[in-house]
């Protein structure tokens, strides 16, 4: 199965799929990570890409002198890791109908082998909140894709500033605004810093409401990017060892 990953700039799609394919390694998958994603200069799958080597995922990216341009360059890696890699693979794809057109091209190859699209979402970003932002949103993305959209991923997050209500008033407001959109959660992503206490809640507390309780499976989310002007070299490197 294909995974692809896409939403809202700072919905945190490109760390979802980056702590999804270091789990998946640390379990023993052999993992690919397709970065398509062209509409952004930062904030890409391969802006971590020493650090993916690091950690075994194979990371399929523009070579060269295109690695870091903003334009729709795809590898020929690309076509081989979608009809013929062995594993899991996950693509990283841009969050509007333009970034949604780099995966049209492979539409036909992706309806035969098989995936599942996840719009990630994160109600503390601009525009999350808008019921019909994120239908249109779903909407052009599909149409330029000529795929749909499988489901939701619930990822409430202010960064490092995250604390535990905004964890759980945000799943709540995500979980809303799957109804809204007829989609499910399919994956929530819990900020590393309350994995545990989430998981002892969820084991111990009865009381959870339908609407507030995160659905899905978790995957625990650690900010490996930071942008270029946070960084000590100008390219975003936060980098630390897996954790299982």
């Amino acid at each position: 199965m294909i995974e692809i990953f896409t939403g809202y700039f700072g919905s945190g799609k490109t760390e979802i799929a980056l702590n999804r394919a270091v789990s998946l390694t640390a379990a023993g998958q052999r993992v690919h990570v397709v970065d398509l994603d062209i509409v952004k200069p930062y904030f890409r799958s391969r802006e971590a890409r020493a650090f993916l080597a690091e950690a075994g995922v194979d990371l399929i990216m523009p070579n060269g002198d295109w690695e870091d341009a903003d334009l729709p360059v795809v590898s020929p890696r690309v076509l081989g890791a979608l009809t013929s890699a062995e594993g899991e693979v996950l693509i990283d794809v841009g969050g509007d109908a333009a970034g949604a057109l780099a995966l049209a091209a492979f539409a036909p190859i992706l309806h035969k082998r098989g995936y599942r699209m996840f719009l990630v979402i994160n109600p503390y970003r601009p525009f999350a909140g808008d019921a019909a932002g994120l239908q249109a949103l779903r909407l052009e993305i599909e149409h330029a894709s000529q795929l749909r959209i499988d489901g939701i991923v619930s990822n409430p997050n202010l960064g490092e500033k995250t604390e535990w209500e905004d964890l759980l008033a945000g799943y709540a407001q995500v979980n809303a605004m799957a109804r809204g959109l007829d989609l499910p959660v399919l994956m929530t992503g819990v900020t590393e810093r309350w994995a545990e206490r989430l998981e002892r809640e969820l084991a111990e507390r009865a009381g959870w409401s339908q609407g507030e309780r995160p659905a899905g499976p978790r995957q625990r989310v650690r900010n490996y990017l930071l942008p270029p002007w946070e960084s000590e070299e100008g390219q975003v490197n936060r980098i630390g060892p897996p954790f299982h």
